[in-house]
């Protein structure tokens, strides 16, 4: 996890009616493999989460995981001469992506996947944007369009296919996986309509190491006061998951998709992220042999039907419709 700068904005680009979108820009073949990579690198992220979260404290992991992208982020925008202080517009969007988007939600998903399996925990942290469209009427007065509506009632029915069967049949245990995974989801939506309302900030990589920096400082201060020093680290295995999951997963993957939501049109990229969860689960169910059941594909489908929805006009299909 999954899961960034770049990040944010793509789910709340799917909230953003089809119709202000810019037109996707071609993309070269060196391109579309980095886009892949990009998107099979977070979608293996959640099995490397689970397989780490067994010898690493969740708020260590949180923390080791953003420490190293922030070390490695700072070295970069210095080599490339980006590194420069945010200014007074720029720091509390700096501080909500850094506390709410990565901080606050990794360290409960990475807690949650104590409870509960990756493969359903990244459907149900991926699935953001089903908040984020209310939110937006609520909070930002947006009038939802038809297929809006339509599109946010195909994404709670996914929900509802994926978490009632497993809530009807879960222990306490797997309780409070499922509840952290709420409140994680609701954590990157607030997030999400905090970037809405700023429309005068770029979320361009000169703020990538401040934003990682700010996960990273009260995550380590809190991990060090709940789980004492970070002993995980005598451990050779703990060094290959941080290795993934923090420069790799999340440094050096975010310079991929800033690219992509800089050359790419919002939809465009939303719906290439629904690659995420659809990677996760594969993985999932063959290191952890976590079982593809009914409700599961199902949900699956109706979550990224409902945010595919709001791409038809632009994909042109609505034309297509009208002329059969």
């Amino acid at each position: 996890m999954s899961t960034a700068v770049a990040t944010p904005t793509v789910p709340a680009a799917a909230a953003r009616p089809a119709a202000l979108s810019p037109a996707p820009a071609s993309m070269s073949r060196l391109f579309l493999v980095c886009v892949v990579l990009a998107i099979c690198i977070w979608g293996g992220n959640w099995p490397v989460m689970k397989f780490g979260s067994q010898f690493i404290p969740p708020l260590w992991f949180a923390a080791s995981r953003f420490l190293s992208a922030a070390i490695l982020s700072f070295v970069i925008a210095v080599v490339l001469g980006k590194l420069r202080l945010p200014t007074r517009q720029e720091w509390p969007v700096v501080v909500g992506v850094g506390v709410l988007q990565m901080g606050l939600f990794t360290a409960l998903v990475t807690g949650a996947l104590h409870f509960v399996m990756p493969g359903r925990a990244s459907l149900i942290a991926y699935a953001t944007s089903i908040w984020v469209v209310p939110g937006a009427a609520l909070v930002l007065k947006q009038k939802l369009s038809p297929q809006q509506s339509l599109a946010t009632v195909c994404s709670y029915a996914g929900m509802a296919v994926i978490v009632l069967p497993a809530l009807l049949h879960a222990d306490l245990h797997s309780m409070i996986g499922y509840l952290m995974l709420g409140v994680a989801s609701l954590s990157w939506a607030m997030n999400i309509l905090q970037i809405k309302m700023s429309p005068g900030v770029k979320l361009d990589f000169a703020l990538l190491p401040w934003q990682t920096l700010v996960a990273a400082l009260p995550l380590s201060l809190l991990a060090l006061a709940v789980d004492g020093a970070p002993s995980f680290l005598a451990d050779p295995h703990a060094w290959g998951v941080i290795a993934y999951t923090g420069p790799l997963a999340t440094a050096l993957t975010f310079l991929i998709v800033l690219q992509m939501t800089q050359r790419l049109s919002p939809v465009t990229v939303s719906v290439c992220m629904l690659g995420v969860p659809v990677v996760g689960l594969t993985l999932s169910s063959l290191v952890f042999g976590e079982r593809l059941s009914s409700d599961l594909v199902l949900g699956m489908g109706l979550l990224c039907l409902g945010l595919v929805l709001p791409a038809l006009p632009s994909l042109g299909l609505r034309r297509l419709a009208t002329k059969g």
